[in-house]
Formats: structure tokens, C-alpha cells, sequence
């Protein structure tokens, strides 16, 4: 059995009529919730979380985690969709997780579960959904921008890897829908010469010399480590208990990230993440013409917001030649609420119903 961690928003279950089951399964955490559909509006009840790495077969999670549901709060549940950081299969039946060495399978896991339906989306896919369906307190404003009216928008997000998502206005159904991207898997340029030994640093590290520098080598909690331990070999850094503490648990980015305000290589780290967290928003808001806006989402940015106001982030994602003028325009937004996906993938099943998607 898998140890699975309970987190529960809502107490009274008693209302409950139709409930289903949405999932983010990405390359550290697998987490799950239980929605209910009030009206055309999910509504999360509790979400339950493991650690992907322990995790050998999802059809065998998949039945745990209804058997769950039905044992603890009387919830039974039929209907499914996951989102997963990778590329799905375009019958929405298949996935294999960048970062992870266990496939999903839809018909093995409805095979084994009281399941009718699973679907599975991309976890990008599903963020750009799940925008529009979470708290709005919980989107914070880097930019504020001149907003377009039904002009492209776009999200981004690092984390165990890098996702990116474009967001187009769709007359019709009168809201913005999302297409799929591996962009973050595309190359990653360095602009200066402390730029290029760090690509040169990275690739040697991850013996991938042959292999482009892409942005989640950079951008991911993997590139914060090896950011940090290139810098001490550019500078003779004062070695502290602050230095012995990363070094001893392993170059936690988490941990990085803390010391940033106590301790110069940690700062010199979190600058230089910044500069080049800013550079793939900006390439990506050109690419899509983003104009109505980027969101940023994933973990590291909801625990770090104050790294988006650094003069290192704003200054690159506005420095740009002829289209600086347009990027100052263009709003910048950190998702901050982490179950955002989970609402996305709630979402895609109601909109997938209404033959929306």
C-alpha cells in the first residue's frame, strides 16, 4: 500500500451527488482530488498526495486511492481525468512521464478500477484550464501590463521540469483554450560568456555533451543545484555553516532558495535563475504573440514570487530591441495556487461533456 497524505477543504460531504477524480502527476508528486460539480463549477473537497518515484503501477494507486474515497468518506467515483507532464497519446489514452519510468494507461487502469472513464491530459493543458476556475487572490501580478481583449495568453512553469502551454480565445464557447507544447524541452541560449560555461558545466554534469542545453536542464529544481554549484567554481565564495547546511543536504533547491537573502552564492544563484526564468517567458510570449499575458505557475515560482520582482527578471523580460515597448505591455502573472492543475483537469472533464473539448 502506498502511504498517501490527506489534505481536506471541505468538511461537509453530505450535499455530495457527483464527484470525480482529477490528477497532476509530475516527476516528484502524484497529487489527486476529489471535485464536486456544483452547477458548471468544480468544487475541490480534498486532495491526496504521494511521491511518484515510489510509485510502480498507477492502475494499482488508481484502485487504492478509490478504495480511499469509498472507505473513509462513502465517495464512490466513476469518472477520472489525469494530467501528466509529458506528451499523451492523441486518443488521451496513454502517457509516459518525462521525467518518470512507469507509463499511464488508461484502459489498464480502468481495466482494474470501478472507473467508466479516464482521460488523460497534459499537466500544462490542464494549468491553462485550471486559471480560470481557482481563487483570483491567488493570482499575483509581476506585470500589470496593458491587457488585450481575447488576445493570446500563455503559461509556463518549472519545477521537477519545465512546461509551457499556449492559451487562444475561442469565439464559440467565449473562453480561452489551451494547446499543448514540449517547449520546454526546446534549446536554451546563453547570451554571455559566464552564460556559456554554465551550459558547458551542465552538459559535463549530466554527461550530455552532446545534447543542447534545454530550458528545464536550466530552469528545473535540477538547474538550481548545478546554477549553484557552477558559481562556486566561478568565485571564491566565504565557506559558512550556511555553505555546509546545502552541501550536507544535497543541494536542496528549496534550500537555496531560503538562504538567498543570507548568503552571497545563494543570492548570486537565485540571480542569475531570475535572469534566465525571464529570458523563456519572454522567447515564449514572442513566439505566441502573448499579448493578453503570461501566467507562471509550478512550485518553484509559488514559493519564490519575490524572485519575479527582482530588477534581474523584469529587466530581461522587457530587453528586447524593437519589441521591448510590447513587452512592457504584456501582463505577467505567478499562479500561486499549487492545486491549480487539479482544477484543470476537474475541468476538462466538464468541458469535455459539454463538447467544448
Amino acid at each position: 500500500m502506498m502511504p498517501i497524505r490527506e489534505v481536506i477543504y471541505q468538511k461537509d460531504f453530505q450535499s455530495t451527488r457527483y464527484c470525480l477524480l482529477a490528477g497532476d502527476i509530475g516527476g516528484t508528486n502524484s497529487n489527486f482530488g476529489i471535485f464536486e460539480l456544483r452547477g458548471t463549477v468544480p468544487t475541490l473537497l480534498i486532495s491526496l498526495h504521494v511521491k511518484s518515484q515510489e510509485v510502480t503501477d498507477y492502475a494499482t494507486l488508481t484502485a487504492q486511492l478509490l478504495r480511499f474515497c469509498k472507505d473513509t468518506y462513502g465517495i464512490v467515483l466513476r469518472q477520472a481525468c489525469f494530467g501528466a507532464a509529458g506528451i499523451i497519446t492523441s486518443a488521451r489514452e496513454h502517457a509516459k512521464p518525462t521525467n518518470l519510468s512507469v507509463a499511464i494507461d488508461a484502459r489498464a487502469i480502468i481495466e482494474k478500477t470501478e472507473l467508466e472513464t479516464l482521460v488523460l491530459i497534459n499537466d500544462f493543458e490542464a494549468v491553462g484550464l485550471g486559471i480560470d476556475y481557482i481563487n483570483q487572490k491567488d493570482l499575483i501580478s509581476i506585470i500589470r501590463g496593458g491587457p488585450k481583449l481575447h488576445a493570446q495568453k500563455a503559461c509556463i512553469g518549472a519545477g521537477t521540469g519545465m512546461g509551457k502551454a499556449a492559451l487562444l480565445w475561442n469565439n464559440h464557447f467565449k473562453r480561452y483554450l489551451p494547446i499543448t507544447s514540449e517547449g520546454g524541452h526546446a534549446d536554451c541560449a546563453a547570451q554571455n560568456p559566464l552564460e556559456s560555461k554554465l551550459f558547458e558545466f551542465i552538459q559535463a554534469d549530466t554527461d550530455s555533451l552532446n545534447c543542447p542545453v534545454s530550458w528545464e536542464a536550466v530552469l528545473s529544481g535540477s538547474g538550481i543545484q548545478r546554477m549553484y554549484r557552477f558559481l562556486g567554481t566561478q568565485k571564491q565564495y566565504q565557506y559558512t555553516g550556511i555553505s555546509q547546511d546545502i552541501i550536507e543536504h544535497g543541494f536542496k533547491p528549496d534550500l537555496i532558495s531560503s538562504y538567498a537573502q543570507k548568503d552571497e552564492q545563494c543570492l548570486d544563484t537565485f540571480n542569475l535563475y531570475a535572469t534566465f526564468y525571464a529570458r523563456c517567458a519572454k522567447n515564449f510570449v514572442l513566439d505566441v504573440l502573448a499579448l493578453n499575458g503570461i501566467y507562471i505557475a509550478g512550485g518553484i515560482a509559488a514559493k519564490n514570487i519575490g524572485l519575479f520582482r527582482k530588477p534581474e527578471f523584469i529587466n530581461e523580460f522587457t530587453r528586447c530591441g524593437r519589441h521591448s515597448k510590447i513587452l512592457e505591455l504584456v501582463p505577467v502573472t505567478i499562479v500561486a495556487d499549487y492545486n491549480v492543475s487539479l482544477y484543470g483537469a476537474a475541468a476538462f472533464l466538464q468541458l469535455n461533456q459539454e463538447g467544448v473539448l
